[in-house]
């Protein structure tokens, strides 16, 4: 099947044709049509399931991410001590046209949200597709601003991105328990997004802690379809808190944590707490089935902050290997 070269004429108008298309797109890793197949389908104007809604973030993920990496190279290179005055301005034009690539791909997730979100649908939806589809706007509004240089617009798409967060949050609050992976993974993201583009680090660091008590201390009411993918935003997010507590002064892990812990490990020990952090989310485990993995990754849209760099140790599709496919 020749996508690229397919005629406007020929293009298949059903949603059942264009989701077969898309998930055939899949099979041969092919995502650019993958995408465009799905954004077809959301232009259908027919409702979209959960697993459709999935699958259209999934193929735009891919793509981000790939671009995403790229510029992140080429950043690297265009900064390297004792390059060439014309290396550098060449890494930098070549890094220039990935920032208009990737703002035209965040452009395009952007109308496709906008679409659903100014619609009839999204007041008919149920809650955890309203934060699905507010998320997506905040997330591709943040990748926008990471590649805006003037300070005037780059603020305004900060505010558009902020807007979704609150938006998105104000429905999980009310609608969506703590445990639940599309509420956890909104608050990873939004304390993602106060942390490093906000620059409001003690903000961010509480969102996070917040999300995390709360979820924690509702372990043991995770529905089992929603375990895995659940306890491994936790894990996430628990990195992450790890992280920023070192780098605001080195404050007690143990003691951020020192509520979930007692939860997860079942003491009220604070002297146990403190001597075994880190065996406070021991018993969570992480989750190890490829699909449920990459469901997370599509649908959550994850960041988190290690280091561009690191190299996952294992071939599998496990927790490191997302952080480094995202940051």
């Amino acid at each position: 099947m020749e996508v690229e070269q397919e005629p406007v004429a020929a293009i298949v108008k059903t949603k059942e044709e264009c989701l077969w298309k898309a998930k055939l797109a899949q099979e041969a890793n092919r995502f650019e049509d993958m995408a465009r197949y799905m954004r077809r389908v959301a232009e259908c104007g027919e409702p979209m399931t959960k697993d459709e809604d999935n699958m259209m973030a999934a193929a735009y993920k891919h793509l981000l991410d790939t671009k995403r990496s790229s510029r992140r190279t080429l950043v690297t290179v265009e900064q390297k001590d004792g390059i060439a005055s014309w290396e550098a301005a060449a890494a930098r034009q070549y890094r220039e046209r990935v920032d208009d690539e990737l703002r035209a791909l965040c452009t395009e997730v952007l109308a496709v949200v906008d679409e659903w979100l100014t619609s009839d649908r999204s007041n008919a939806s149920d809650p955890a597709t309203g934060v699905f589809y507010w998320k997506l706007c905040a997330d591709y509004n943040r990748y926008v601003a990471e590649v805006i240089d003037d300070p005037g617009d780059r603020a305004a798409v900060v505010a558009r991105s902020r807007a979704a967060y609150e938006r998105a949050d104000q429905i999980g609050r009310t609608a969506l328990r703590p445990v639940d992976p599309v509420r956890l993974g909104l608050m990873l993201n939004y304390s993602v997004f106060l942390y490093q583009v906000c620059q409001q680090r003690r903000q961010g660091l509480d969102v996070a802690k917040h999300a995390f008590d709360e979820a924690v201390a509702q372990i043991d009411t995770i529905d089992d379809l929603m375990y895995d993918d659940s306890t491994l935003i936790l894990r996430l997010i628990r990195d992450n808190l790890n992280i920023w507590i070192q780098e605001n002064g080195g404050e007690s892990y143990a003691a951020a944590v020192a509520t979930a812990a007692a939860v997860v490990a079942g003491t009220d020990d604070p002297q146990q707490q403190q001597q075994q952090p880190q065996q406070a989310l021991s018993t969570l485990p992480v989750a190890d089935d490829r699909m449920a993995v990459t469901a997370i990754a599509a649908s959550t849209v994850m960041l988190s902050l290690s280091p561009p760099n690191v190299e996952s140790q294992n071939d599998d599709l496990d927790r490191q290997t997302l952080r480094d496919n995202v940051n």
